[in-house]
This record gives structure tokens, C-alpha cells and sequence, in this order.
């Protein structure tokens, strides 16, 4: 049976890699093609580079106008407006290009100048871009805003207000060079901002999204040095452009459309981690006391029971110890509510300190805190509590009102014969706990001792 499935499997995984060796072979020809047409006729090179990208771009559009009632961020929305856009000043630079025989009255530098700007218009695109990944996009004001930018872009042109980009036999203008310069800084920032915000993405997506960004500047790079509208630097910017374009495909097109399971996915891995931590804050509210932090009566017991539990099934010892604050309410009358509860804290951080980390420790309700203590026997039970008492004795507890010295008494109680449940193991330490108290407070009383227990010097090592 195993053998099979391997078999089966080795069969299998050769397909992916054929399938990946056949699209690289066809993109190689497609390359190939392009170049041999550049040689035959350059005009018809440069508009099937164009088209293509144009038809990347408003595919883009399409996709996520589609989609746009499922994406739970901005950052596609606005991808796919601004391509939409962008891809509407390539259509005019296609059309202005010299040889095209359209815009007459013009000359090179009219194609320009479309190109700088519809390359402004994508960078600070996909710059702004990831600003929307942590809320929706106001899809009406895109939509206006992108139009608007447009148009205003195509008047500055057509007016003569526009910079010039390119001059016939003397090639590009510096308005020109440092605009590519810019726009390629602009990319790199965008490509920062991505990978710093790679959670939102799936991995493939990221990917070829970066690798997009990437060769759209070495696009950029490319024509800030032809001096001709034909020429060889152009002919790479161009393929670098159509390479781009294809990978902005694969990132969004190919994966929405052939494995929007993937984007899905993303998704909803997104939402769940989401959900898991709310559920994980809100059961850490519903277990802990607001005040201290600590386990609260109810969860307390519950997991008191489990110890419990252990105790009996594994024949271990368990001992309990209950704590309450000495005088608190002259503390509250004296110093108001709000440095009781200081005090309440400082307790509370006390005992965090004074207790092991497999020991449960719960505000049992008022000044009252319980422990609960797995395999501890009476004697060293009651070793941490008179630590305990020692401790908080010792304590200079800070508060608003200035140092308040405080002292606690403690009840100890242990597993035998007659305390076989939390409640019985709880009541015990409280009765304990409030004979020490009638017995002059700040000591620690246990079932062995009820009247006042003194244990021998202890170390906090142990």
C-alpha cells in the first residue's frame, strides 16, 4: 500500500515542474518573438508591448471591481483603479507614439510625456497603496479622484504646460531623467512598505508582487539614457515593462481568477487568527479579576478541582492556603477606595512572587486571596505562607496616599481523611485563616497548630 502511494507520487511531482518548465519556455519565445519583431518593424514591437500591458491593466480592474465585495482592505481596490487609469494614459502614449500617424501636429516628446506620467501615476499608486490594508477604500472618491487626476494630466499635456520630456537630436530632457530617478525611489519605497506588511499577502502573491516592483524599476532605470525613440534602450525598457506587467498577472489576475481558493484562504486565515484572539482576551477576562489580574473566584475552583483530581488519582498531596489583609477597612477609610486598591495589587504582585508557577492563585473576594498548592505537604505549605507574611510585613507598599505598611493573616489546611474537596480544603484554610486573626493577625495558623504556627527560619530558596 505504501509502495504504491510513493510510486503514485513520483509519478505525480514531475507535473508541476514540467508545467513550470513549459510556461518559462513559452514566456522565453514570447521574449523572443518580440525582439525579432522590434528588428522587423520597432512600431509594431512597441504596440503589442503596450496592448498587452493595457489589457493586464484593465483585466486587473475588472478583477478586483469584481471581487471588491469580498476584499476586507483597500489595497487591491486601489491597485485596480489605479491600473485602470494607468493603462488609459499607456492607450494614449501607444497612440501618440512617433509613426503612429494619430496626433500629427505633435513629435516625440508628446509619448514622452504620456509615459512619465501615467509611471508617476502608478508609483505613487502602488506607493499609497498599503496605507489601505488596514481599512476599506472610499470607492466613489478613488474612482473621482483618479479621474480627475487623469484628465488634469492629459489637458497639462496637450496644453504645452507639461515639462518637456524628450527633444528631437538631442534626446532626453533633464525634467526627464530625474523623473525616472523618482519614480524609481518611489517604487523601492513601495517595495519596502510591501514586505513590511507581507502578513496581508499570501507568500506566491508577495512574490511575484515584489518581483513586479522590482523590474518596473529597472523599466525606469532603462529609458533614463536613449536618445532615440527606437533605440536599444528602449527596446529593454519596453521588455522589462511587459515582464512587469506579467508578473502584476500572475500576483493578482492568474491567482484570483485560476486559485482564488488561495486569496480566500488568506482571508479567512486572517479572520480566524482574529477570532482566536478575541476569543483568547475575552476568556482571559471571563477567568481573571479585573483588578489584580489574578484567577477569579469562579475559575479558581475550577481549576482547584482539577488539582483535586490529581491529588486523588496520583495520591499526592495538596494543601491550601488562604490570605486576607489586616484592618482593609480602616485602610479604605482612611485612604479612600481607590488606595485600597492599590493595596489590593501590591498584594496581589506579592503573592505572584511568593508562589510557584504550577501553583494556582486566585482573588478569593474582597481582601481575600487563596492558593492553592499540588504535591506540597503541611510543613512546607505553611513555610510559604509565613514567607508570605514575612514579605508583605516587610513591604513598603507604594500608593498614592505614600507608603502604607500593611500585614495579612493566613489560614493553612492540607488533604486528609476528613477535607476531601476544594470547598472542604477551602473552608478549612478560611476558618484557620480567621483564627489567627482572633488570635492577633499578622501570623499564620494551620490544622496541626490553629492557634498560632511558628515554623522554623526559612529561606526563599526553598
Amino acid at each position: 500500500m505504501d509502495t504504491s502511494i510513493k510510486d503514485q507520487d513520483l509519478v505525480k511531482n514531475p507535473i508541476p515542474l514540467l508545467s513550470k518548465l513549459r510556461i518559462i519556455l513559452i514566456f522565453a519565445l514570447a521574449i523572443l518573438g518580440l525582439y525579432l519583431t522590434s528588428l522587423y518593424n520597432y512600431l509594431l514591437y512597441h504596440s503589442l508591448v503596450e496592448i498587452f500591458s493595457i489589457i493586464i491593466g484593465c483585466s486587473i480592474f475588472i478583477l478586483v471591481w469584481n471581487s471588491k465585495r469580498h476584499l476586507d482592505n483597500g489595497y487591491l481596490l486601489l491597485v485596480g483603479i489605479a491600473y485602470l487609469f494607468v493603462s488609459m494614459l499607456d492607450l494614449a502614449h501607444m497612440l501618440a507614439y512617433k509613426g503612429m500617424g494619430i496626433f500629427t501636429d505633435y513629435d516625440a516628446n508628446l509619448p514622452t510625456q504620456l509615459w512619465i506620467a501615467a509611471r508617476y501615476l502608478q508609483s505613487l499608486s502602488l506607493l499609497a497603496a498599503p496605507l489601505f490594508l488596514h481599512h476599506k477604500l472610499n470607492i466613489r472618491w478613488a474612482l473621482a479622484s483618479y479621474f480627475a487626476i487623469t484628465i488634469l494630466l492629459l489637458v497639462t499635456i496637450f496644453s504645452g504646460v507639461f515639462p518637456d520630456c524628450f527633444v528631437e537630436g538631442e534626446g532626453l530632457t533633464p525634467f526627464k531623467i530625474i523623473s525616472e530617478y523618482t519614480i524609481s525611489f518611489t517604487l523601492l519605497f513601495a517595495v519596502t512598505l510591501l514586505l513590511q506588511n507581507r502578513e496581508f499577502f499570501d507568500r506566491e502573491v508577495l512574490r511575484w508582487l515584489t518581483i513586479a516592483l522590482l523590474l518596473t524599476i529597472g523599466t525606469e532605470l532603462a529609458f533614463t539614457f536613449y536618445i532615440n525613440v527606437y533605440g536599444l534602450s528602449n527596446l529593454i525598457g519596453h521588455l522589462f515593462k511587459i515582464m512587469a506587467f506579467y508578473f502584476v498577472y500572475k500576483a493578482i489576475v492568474e491567482m484570483g481568477l485560476e486559485r482564488p481558493q488561495l486569496l480566500m484562504f488568506r482571508t479567512l486565515k486572517q479572520s480566524e487568527s482574529a477570532l482566536e484572539n478575541a476569543l483568547a482576551q475575552a476568556q482571559l477576562l471571563a477567568n481573571t479579576d479585573s483588578l489584580t489580574g489574578l484567577y477569579n473566584r469562579h475559575y479558581f475552583f475550577e481549576l482547584s478541582k482539577l488539582e483535586l483530581e490529581r491529588a486523588h488519582r496520583y495520591q499526592h498531596c495538596l494543601s491550601a492556603i488562604m490570605l486576607d489583609i489586616d484592618e482593609f477597612k480602616r485602610i479604605n477609610d482612611t485612604y479612600g477606595h481607590a488606595v485600597g486598591d492599590q493595596v489590593l495589587q501590591e498584594i496581589a504582585e506579592c503573592c505572584r512572587q511568593s508562589v510557584r508557577k504550577v501553583d494556582v492563585l486566585g482573588r478569593y473576594g474582597g481582601d481575600e486571596f487563596a492558593i492553592m498548592l499540588p504535591e506540597t505537604e503541611l510543613s512546607a505549605a505553611c513555610q510559604v505562607a509565613e514567607h508570605l507574611r514575612e514579605h508583605i510585613a516587610k513591604r513598603n507598599l507604594l500608593t498614592d496616599a505614600g507608603i502604607v505598611k500593611v500585614t495579612v493573616s493566613l489560614g493553612v489546611s492540607t488533604l486528609n481523611s476528613e477535607v476531601t474537596t476544594p470547598e472542604n480544603l477551602l473552608s478549612s484554610a478560611d476558618r484557620l485563616l480567621y483564627n489567627a486573626k482572633h488570635n492577633g493577625r499578622n501570623r499564620v495558623s494551620n490544622i496541626d497548630a490553629p492557634s498560632f504556627y511558628k515554623p522554623p527560619s526559612f529561606s526563599a530558596e526553598n
